[in-house]
């Protein structure tokens, strides 16, 4: 070091003023100070000499005070010596320039005391944690060290440079061992990503596929990548592919019917990933149309328009309105002609999307004949659910409840147990407003119906079971 220089210029780290203690050198001072003492004493002691011979006053003067100056002194540098190694075993910094110096000189055991002090004088100094894990790699205690790097990257409040010189000292001694396995497991269970970005070449991430798994109604041609150098291998029927399985070198070209995908990726270090699996359903034909069991014409009772489509096929439908797609009202059965006349439209709709041909069928629904009419059933029902206290008024108004508003929705003539019996159906519907935020009214129905005789008037209640309208009580 230059004469005056504070810090490193190499390491950055502070000039100590005091000196390294070494105990060795302190033991040899406290030797030297006890052969003082030993002189000081032997001198300070009178010979036996006949009084003729005996010295004069004056020189036993001298030699008392210089026993006594040696004793003074001895216990002087004792103190200085206590207190300087008493200062240096309270010092964490000092602790660990000691064990820095010792593993310079090989002496290991003694580098791991003093580390361990410092450690435990400042138990969150990882950095000295970090150099202790290093000196246990250097000892071939390698599992002490794994248990300190993990602790370290473990720690919420490590710095990302620590985590990523712990992470350094696990891949270096795995890496050792061709144990690159243990590498990936260790950082797929960190949720540190710089410290998986740093190390990404040690994991096998999952195989992606170019295009999400699904029903298409034509040919696809599929990719599989992987983030990093390795091998792809691959099944087109749902086994679990290996090493022995189809390499992928090129996209694969996927037809007609339903394939099962399965992929692993294998890294350069022989680290798998987990399988990856997607399942393609490509179906190019044309579904037949739906078959209606009715025709079109003039009724003058319920009808029942029942239509039925080929396995997997959805039926969909419009009334006096446009071309039926999948975005039309479905089919689910329980479906009358309206009164008056109407047209409607169905379509079938497969698995992937293809729609058939357009069945039309026209209706006209004469209920000339009844004793009461649609408006007026509506009417017998409304008094009906007023009487049992279900609303206030003929609005829909529950009574203590005005965000409630139950209302009675006219669907259509139906049949319940024979062609002979007619029936006006209503759907209840709730319409409120406290959950709306916004204040517009939200309505569903509560899946309860009413049917109303058309010669009677008498009023029934109904629900929709398997495609029927059946009585409910």
């Amino acid at each position: 070091m230059k004469e005056g220089m504070l810090y490193c210029e190499n390491c950055g780290w502070e000039v100590h003023l005091v000196p390294e203690f070494d105990a060795q050198v302190e033991e040899s001072i406290a030797e030297s100070m006890q052969e003082v003492m030993h002189q000081g004493f032997e001198e300070e002691e009178p010979e036996t000499v006949t009084p003729k011979e005996a010295e004069p006053v004056h020189r036993r003067w001298i030699v008392i005070p210089l026993g006594l100056f040696v004793v003074l002194a001895v216990l002087i540098v004792a103190a200085a010596l206590s207190s300087r190694h008493s200062s240096w075993y309270q010092s964490a910094r000092l602790q660990l320039a000691s064990a820095e110096s010792y593993v310079e000189k090989g002496d290991y055991e003694s580098a791991e005391e003093c580390y361990l002090r410092a450690i435990e004088l400042e138990p969150e100094w990882l950095e000295a944690q970090l150099d202790l894990a290093r000196l246990y790699v250097s000892m071939d205690r390698a599992d002490e060290a794994l248990q300190i790097y993990r602790a370290i990257l473990m720690n919420e409040e490590a710095e990302t440079e620590l985590k990523l010189q712990a992470s350094q000292g696990i891949v270096d001694y795995y890496s050792g061992n061709g144990d690159y396995r243990s590498i990936a497991q260790l950082l797929r269970e960190l949720g540190d990503e710089e410290v998986k970005e740093a190390f990404a070449t040690y994991l096998a991430e999952p195989v992606t596929f170019s295009q999400p798994e699904g029903i298409f109604t034509d040919s696809i041609i599929l990719k599989l990548t992987a983030d990093s150098s390795g091998s792809i291998y691959y099944t087109l029927d749902g086994t679990e592919p290996d090493e022995t399985c189809e390499l992928y070198v090129s996209p694969i070209y996927l037809e007609e019917g339903t394939t099962v995908v399965s992929a692993v990726y294998i890294n350069q270090y022989g680290v798998r990933s987990t399988v990856s699996t997607a399942t393609y359903l490509i179906d190019t034909t044309t579904p037949y149309p739906p078959e209606l069991l009715v025709y079109s014409g003039k009724y003058d009772a319920p009808l029942e328009i029942v239509a039925q489509a080929q396995e997997g096929d959805t039926i969909y439908y419009t009334v006096d309105g446009g071309t039926p797609d999948a975005d039309s009202t479905l089919y689910e059965g329980g479906l009358y002609a309206r009164e008056g006349t109407h047209t409607y439209r169905f379509v079938a709709v497969n698995e992937a999307g293809l729609s058939s041909d357009v069945i039309n069928r026209t209706f006209t629904i004469d209920f000339s004949w009844a004793e009461y009419s649609s408006d007026e059933a509506w009417q017998l029902l409304a008094d009906a659910q007023i009487e049992a206290g279900v609303i206030a008024d003929s609005l829909g108004t529950v009574a203590d409840h005005s965000e409630y508003v139950y209302i009675y929705q006219y669907l259509f003539p139906v049949s319940l147990n024979s062609e002979e019996d007619a029936y006006y159906l209503f759907a209840e519907v709730n319409r409120q407003t406290a959950l709306s935020q916004t204040g517009e009214m939200i309505q569903h129905r509560t899946g309860i119906y009413y049917g109303v005789d058309c010669s009677t008037g008498g009023i029934v209640k109904l629900a929709f079971l398997n495609g029927s309208y059946v009585r409910s009580e």
